[in-house]
């Protein structure tokens, strides 16, 4: 089960007002420029009992000015006064603020930075192995339907894991445990062969390069079959 919430109206964001508080650790997980998304996250650990068991992912879009560090020990996220504000606007004299662009003062262990952006939440509960985030989900239709990377948009990459790991990984044995949080693409063969019920698509192998796959391609061609090249992510 999951606990979200999501602020956007003005009457969320009375000056000074807390929005949100937690004691644990958070930690810059990713920034898209895709919609100018910031995800912070509180990793959680079901599998150490030591450790709490749901991950809080915290988001704020579009970003428009930010001043944060990497980590937090506990963290609180309140809309800033008039004159913080103000402060933060003079500190970025050369943009232009919209009107539906407020500021949030994340304090932790006395320090304050801020994140100006038009809107903020959070969603906690146990993360699935496999899920990259709670704000990246699969959608029907994306070119990639199942998301690599905790944020929809341009992917640098940084996320791809090496040949080296992806070979461990399918020469180890299960584990039940371990965050599949990087990957690499596989090249999946699929062919169409019309049939008197109508056509059949299925997939005819899966190959680890695009050299292999389109290789294979050809051979399947040769025989007057339709045949596609997909590429399809592996989690590593």
């Amino acid at each position: 089960m999951t606990d979200s919430t999501w602020l956007n109206r003005d009457h969320h964001f009375a000056p000074g007002k807390e929005l949100f508080r937690s004691e644990r650790n958070f930690h810059l997980l990713a920034f898209t420029a895709s919609h100018s998304q910031l995800l912070m996250r509180s990793s959680g650990r079901p599998d150490d009992p030591g450790e709490p068991e749901t991950t809080i992912d915290l988001l704020f879009k579009p970003v428009c000015a930010v001043k944060i560090s990497t980590g937090y020990r506990g963290l609180a996220v309140r809309c800033a006064t008039g004159t913080e504000t103000e402060r933060v606007k003079a500190e970025h004299a050369g943009m232009r603020f919209g009107r539906e662009d407020r500021v949030f003062v994340l304090e932790s262990e006395g320090d304050r930075d801020y994140v100006a952006a038009m809107a903020v939440g959070w969603t906690e509960g146990v993360l699935q192995r496999t899920q990259q985030s709670f704000f990246n989900t699969f959608y029907p239709g994306r070119p990639f339907a199942w998301p690599t990377q905790p944020l929809a948009g341009v992917d640098p990459g940084l996320d791809i894991a090496s040949a080296r790991e992806l070979v461990e990984a399918l020469a180890a044995r299960e584990n039940t445990t371990i965050r599949r949080e990087r990957h690499r693409h596989i090249c999946v063969l699929m062919t169409r062969e019309t049939r008197p019920e109508g056509p059949e698509v299925t997939a005819a192998g899966a190959f680890l390069t695009r050299a292999d796959a389109e290789e294979a391609r050809a051979v399947i061609t040769a025989k007057s079959v339709d045949c596609w090249i997909e590429e399809v992510p592996i989690a590593v």
